[in-house]
Formats: structure tokens, C-alpha cells, sequence
């Protein structure tokens, strides 16, 4: 029995539920993507060596810079190789005269005949002198066919003897970027040994990497679906600590196997690589690459924010609230990542998903009023496990438990604004 004026106490009252807010999936087109590491690779590369022997007298290009097609890079001692030229000039000189020669003596030879044959007529001359007039015409045209002979002989030398010469002067045979010079002025260049420098093309560039053969199998059959005559795909390229996959390429090249120790097929796509300010290019050949090869065309999908999402031995989970507001644990499937905000810039507010409250409480009396919007990090699809008409916690995580209620209050979930056009 209580003790004589004792008061009675009430039984404590429940914790109150906690409070969470909570949205709805949205609905937005997403596309899969196949992701692997790869590298820059140039399109032409070409090393520069000389066809001639010589001494480098100029090297006439800044290393690292880019160069033009035709370019000059080097120059050889030019003297022997224009003694050839002029000595090659004198035989042409000379073979004109054997000819200019030959052809008086044929017209000479002619009239001789001419004058032998009328002497036959009227007995002054014998057959022996006729028959030697006509030999003598026939050495003749001979001769002059063999010094027709020399002058086209003489010719041809005089262009090797001019080709020669143009090798003194070494230029690039590709556009690109070329890198430093392993000789000097003053070096004796060894014909088609001295290696003098490297030139790299960079307006375009190969990305290279290696595909599973699993993933090769059903990029093809989803390319006969979507393309049956087609036989190009387009890939997005990410390099450095670029936040996402900014450059655009093209698949241009497959193996003809699959390698049997890696299970993986050699693959290759081109990009361009623009100049930029300052007339400077972002890619180089050589640097580590980030592809992306799209799976299938855009698709509608449930996405959810990417802090909704927890992790646990069962895989990606999430909490929902049910219609009698306790929580419910939702283990789902989670697809391609869809969006991620990008780093602030000053001055500037790039389109974003944001939550909002569309039904914010009045502000207490002396207090700034609650946030009402709420941005974004990033969105995910989910492809299994969510339905469109689930309320999913988003802020509250730490309070909310499977099974206990909670004070839900529902966020609209809003994707950035469609520009204009």
C-alpha cells in the first residue's frame, strides 16, 4: 500500500518520433555505361632521319612545339651535294652538244648521199662510193640516237642530283608536336641511321583499352538491335582529375582476337584534341584515360539521391516510411550513376537537383526562418526494389530504426531546370 499521502505519478510519457524528411523517386532518362582504363595514344607518329650523309649546319625548329606539315627542321651541308648538281647540269650540257653535233653531220651525210646518187646516174661514181655514202648516214643517225641516249641519261641524273640536294633540307612530314632534338649543329648525320627527333601527332588521338569479353558479347548484340547496318559507337573519355567523362570519341578499331590468358579484346576509339587558349592542347599521348562506352540507349528510371543509400552485408539498402509511418528497410538494386554536382565556380549557379519543402513551418517568434531547399550531391538509378510511390528518408538516417515510427516530413525532389533554347 502507498504510504498516507503519497502522490500518485503518471506512467512516462513515449519519446516523441524522431523527425525525417523524406521524398519521392523521380523519373529521368539514364543511360548504362560500360567503364574501363585505358591510355592516349597518337594517331601518326613519325621519326625524323636523314637520307644523306653529312654536317648539321642548322636546327631550325624550338623543341616541344608544334610544327606544320613541310615545316623545315634541319639543314646539311649544302657544297658537295651542289657540286653534284652542277656537274650533273655540265653532262646535260655536253650530251645537247653530241646531239646538236650528230645532227650537222647527219645533214652533211645526207647531202653526200644526195650528190653520190645523181654521180651514179651518169657513170662518175661507182656503187662502192653510193654504198659508203649510205653507211656513213647510218653510223651517223646512230650516234645521234646514242647521244639522244646520254642526254636522257644525263637528265635523270641531274634530277637524283637535284633530289639529292632537296635532302639537305629535312622538313616534317606529318603536323604534330615534336619533341627534342638528339643532334646538334656541327654533327656528322649517318644516312638513315641518326635518329635527329620525334614528331607525335595531337590534333587527334587514339584511346586505347581492354574490354572483358563478356562485355564485348553484349555490346554486340545490343549494337545488331539498335544499329543493324551500323558499325560505330560513340565513347566519352575522362583524363586527370577531370570530374566526369568531358570528350567525345568514336570507336574506330577491334581486334581481330581475344586474348586467351586476359579474356579480353584489344579496343580502340579517336578524339579529337582541340587547341584551347593560349593555343595549347589539354591531351597528350601517353596519359592514363577513363572510357566510357554506353550500353544501351537513354531509358526512363527511378533515381533516388545518393544519401538516401546505405550499405550492409545484404548490399545497397535504403529506409522507407511506410503509410503508418514506421520504417521499413528496402534492400535494392542500384543502377548507373546519373548526375553529380559540379565544383562551385564564383558568380556562377550551375543547374542542379535540389529538394524543396513545399510547405515550410512559420519561423518561431525572434528565430531566421528553416532552410526549405536543400541541394543535391548526387543521383543514382535504381533498377530493382523502389517504387514510385515510396516515401524514402533522406535526412534522418541516424535516427531512423526498421520497425519504429518517425515523424516523416516529404521534400519534393526537383532535377535541374531544361535550358533554354
Amino acid at each position: 500500500m502507498p504510504w498516507p499521502g503519497a502522490a500518485r505519478r503518471s506512467p512516462p510519457l513515449p519519446p516523441p518520433s524522431p523527425r525525417v524528411t523524406v521524398v519521392r523517386p523521380a523519373t529521368t532518362p539514364v543511360r548504362d555505361y560500360w567503364v574501363y582504363n585505358g591510355y592516349l595514344n597518337t594517331t601518326e607518329s613519325v621519326e625524323v632521319r636523314s637520307k644523306i650523309r653529312g654536317f648539321l649546319t642548322e636546327v631550325l625548329f624550338k623543341e616541344g612545339t608544334e610544327v606544320a606539315e613541310d615545316a623545315p627542321l634541319y639543314t646539311i651541308d649544302k657544297r658537295e651535294y651542289n657540286t653534284a648538281v652542277r656537274k650533273a647540269e655540265a653532262e646535260l650540257l655536253k650530251a645537247d652538244a653530241e646531239i646538236k653535233t650528230w645532227e650537222a653531220q647527219i645533214e652533211q651525210s645526207k647531202a653526200d648521199l644526195e650528190r653520190v646518187s645523181g654521180l651514179i646516174k651518169v657513170a662518175s661514181a661507182s656503187k662502192a662510193d653510193l654504198d659508203l655514202a649510205k653507211a656513213t648516214l647510218g653510223v651517223r643517225v646512230a650516234e645521234l640516237k646514242a647521244a639522244e641516249a646520254n642526254r636522257d641519261a644525263a637528265k635523270e641524273a641531274l634530277h637524283s642530283a637535284n633530289l639529292i640536294l632537296s635532302y639537305t633540307d629535312i622538313k616534317a612530314r606529318i603536323p604534330g608536336r615534336i619533341g627534342r632534338t638528339h643532334v646538334h649543329r656541327g654533327n656528322l648525320i649517318q644516312a638513315d641511321t641518326t635518329l635527329m627527333a620525334t614528331i607525335v601527332r595531337v590534333d587527334k588521338l587514339y584511346v586505347e583499352f581492354d574490354a572483358p569479353e563478356a562485355d564485348y558479347f553484349a555490346a554486340q548484340k545490343a549494337r545488331i538491335r539498335a544499329h543493324p547496318s551500323g558499325d560505330v559507337a560513340d565513347i566519352e573519355i575522362g583524363v586527370g582529375d577531370e570530374r566526369d567523362f568531358p570528350h567525345r570519341g568514336t570507336l574506330d578499331f577491334r581486334d581481330n582476337r581475344v586474348e586467351t590468358a586476359t579474356g579480353t579484346i584489344h579496343v580502340r576509339g579517336t578524339l579529337d584534341n582541340p587547341l584551347l587558349a593560349n593555343n595549347v592542347r589539354l591531351l597528350y599521348p601517353g596519359m592514363y584515360a577513363r572510357v566510357r562506352v554506353p550500353k544501351s540507349d537513354y531509358t526512363q528510371q527511378t533515381v533516388i539521391p545518393e544519401d538516401c543509400l546505405l550499405s550492409g552485408q545484404e548490399g545497397r539498402f535504403l529506409f522507407v516510411v511506410a503509410a503508418n509511418n514506421a520504417v521499413e528497410k528496402r534492400i535494392v538494386t542500384v543502377g548507373a550513376p546519373v548526375w553529380k554536382a559540379p565544383p562551385p565556380e564564383p558568380g556562377k549557379a550551375p543547374p542542379s537537383w535540389i529538394a524543396v519543402n513545399p510547405t515550410p513551418a512559420p519561423p518561431a517568434e525572434g528565430q531566421p526562418p528553416a532552410p526549405s531547399r536543400r541541394p543535391i550531391k548526387s543521383i543514382v538509378a535504381i533498377t530493382a526494389g523502389l517504387f514510385p510511390q515510396d516515401r524514402v528518408i533522406l535526412d534522418g538516417l541516424q535516427q531512423a530504426r526498421p520497425g519504429a515510427p518517425v515523424a516523416p516530413e516529404e521534400w519534393n525532389l526537383i532535377p535541374p531546370a531544361e535550358p533554354k533554347k
